[in-house]
């Protein structure tokens, strides 16, 4: 244990005279917790606390001095690609952070001080900068003045509480814009959880449009509960509405909802009217979608993850259920290489022999990929229900490997917009936009010429390159420049003059002699 008096006080009062600063990390650095008594633990985390609260404020400093001077030689509206190209960040995280560290140290200098003396942290200084930003100076000086010093005894809740209090008490007109502006920037996002399941959020929505919403959604539950549904409540509150949003309750009565509902998760019932041949029709109108996927575990042969562009990667059970479901659906096949890069591709017409799934999407785009020498395995014993398809694909692709695809698709260097096939192999090398850090699917993303047309540049797979549509307006009008210095290999340079390398991930893993991790 270190000892409980530090020059005549207590370990406590003594870490709590030292200011956040370089004095206090180096004291926190060399500190062994093991050795801290009970009686203080909670002193140091309380120190550590405050000092992160510090780093936290030096860190908003530096992120606002190079979004300052990134738009100084570039352009304000790009000036956030810098940061998120040096950090690594997502596009919207970088943004996010570029917006929070400008208001806290350009608008509301004394919070920015406040987090710097380690009093409070980023979590209670974003409650000021959300409330506070563009409010006249006088209002923001008052809310400050009432609120900051007790700050740091109160949670973010009570904190937000006080500020919109007191913003809705002097400034009732100005509550109401923000307000409208929030409804102005509202949207949905999706996204991966860590196990695998997927999260939807909307924000910005009306209160009572959003609550009429969920109440609409819980008495749909609650009816198909007391019909007899199995599930529990909260089940078939995210099961309504997931079918709601995504096409298979499209133009549905109640009745005929609540009657899907129990026909998909329940036996057979002689005292449940079956659905009707309408019913099941309307049912199957759902939105096509982009999965990726290796061809054996598409097959069943191993349950390896696949993806959903944009999403993140998927259990391998879902892979195939998903793709299965995008059976009228473009479905390219991928052969790669030991590195699991492309060597060809193309479409295949042939579907598996395999039950058909409760419902299919409308369009979609499945992709089958699968390393050459596994080809090469598989068509000497293929599984029956895949055996034409992946007899297309060995034909395809040998025929392929015959006559240089990529010389074929790079046959017409004058034409402005690439035929099909050379869009979709470059879609299929490049994986997403390639601008640093940016996830967007090269499906959904615009083609651009890496060296512009209107300059000469040529329209070939070592010219071309999916750009997302805000990355490819920072090449035109933001002064990023690109080069393509080999084919899928790129180099973004800003305008302070940092290059940033990207290429696509690999298609498939690479073959490194080991065997692949389990599943």
């Amino acid at each position: 244990m270190i000892d409980d008096m530090q020059g005549g006080v207590s370990v406590g009062t003594w870490l709590a005279g030292i200011p956040a600063g370089p004095v206090l990390g180096a004291v926190l650095s060399a500190l062994d917790m093991d050795a801290v008594s009970d009686d203080f633990v909670v002193d140091v985390l309380q120190a550590c606390g405050r000092q992160r609260a510090h780093v936290e404020g030096l860190y908003t400093a530096a992120v606002t001095t190079v979004v300052q001077r990134a738009a100084a030689v570039g352009s304000d509206q790009y000036a956030s690609d810098e940061v998120r190209a040096a950090l690594t960040l997502s596009r919207s995280r970088a943004r996010t952070e570029c917006d929070f560290a400008q208001i806290l140290c350009l608008e509301l200098p004394a919070v920015h001080a406040a987090m710097l003396a380690g009093l409070i942290d980023r979590d209670r200084a974003m409650v000021f900068t959300h409330h506070l930003a563009g409010l006249p100076e006088d209002l923001t000086a008052a809310v400050i003045a009432r609120v900051l010093p007790v700050a740091p005894g109160l949670t973010t809740g009570q904190l937000r509480a006080r500020i919109l209090k007191l913003i809705i008490t002097v400034e009732p007109d100005r509550a109401e814009d923000q307000y409208e502006q929030a409804l102005a920037d509202r949207m949905v996002v999706g996204y991966l959880d860590s196990a695998g399941t997927a999260t939807i959020t909307a924000t910005g929505l009306p209160p009572d449009e959003a609550a009429a919403a969920t109440e609409r959604i819980a008495k749909l539950a609650l009816a198909a509960k007391r019909a007899g549904h199995r599930g529990r409540i909260d089940q078939l509150r995210a099961d309504i509405f997931l079918r709601l949003l995504d096409g298979r309750f499209h133009h549905l009565t109640r009745t005929q909802m609540i009657a899907a509902l129990l026909a998909e998760t329940s036996p057979p019932n002689p005292a449940t009217p079956e659905p009707s041949e309408a019913l099941t029709e309307v049912v199957g109108r759902v939105s096509g979608i982009e999965v990726r996927a290796l061809l054996d575990t598409l097959a069943g042969l191993n349950n390896l993850p696949g993806e959903l562009p944009g999403w993140g990667p998927i259990l391998g059970s879902v892979a195939r259920r998903a793709a299965g479901r995008q059976h009228s659906g473009q479905w390219r096949w991928v052969v790669t290489d030991t590195d699991g890069y492309l060597i060809a591709e193309g479409i295949t017409r042939r579907r598996p022999t395999t039950n058909p799934p409760s419902y299919r999407a409308e369009g979609g785009i499945v992709e089958l990929a699968i390393p050459a020498t596994t080809l090469t395995q598989l068509t000497k014993d293929p599984p029956r229900a895949w055996a034409k398809v992946i007899t297309d694909i060995a034909t395809q692709y040998r025929r392929a490997r015959e006559r240089d695809p990529v010389g074929r698709l790079d046959a017409q260097p004058g034409r402005r917009h690439p035929a099909n096939a050379l869009r979709r192999y470059t879609q299929i090398r490049d994986r997403t936009c390639t601008a640093p850090g940016c996830r967007r699917s090269a499906v959904h993303s615009e083609l651009d010429h890496t060296h512009d047309i209107q300059h000469g540049g040529p329209t070939t797979t070592t010219n071309l390159a999916p750009a997302c549509t805000h990355d490819h307006a920072l090449k035109h009008r933001g002064r990023w420049t690109v080069t393509q210095p080999t084919p899928g290999h790129f180099r973004w340079t800003s305008p302070l003059g940092r290059t940033y390398p990207t290429r696509a991930e690999p298609i498939t893993e690479p073959d490194n002699g080991h065997d692949p991790p389990p599943f």
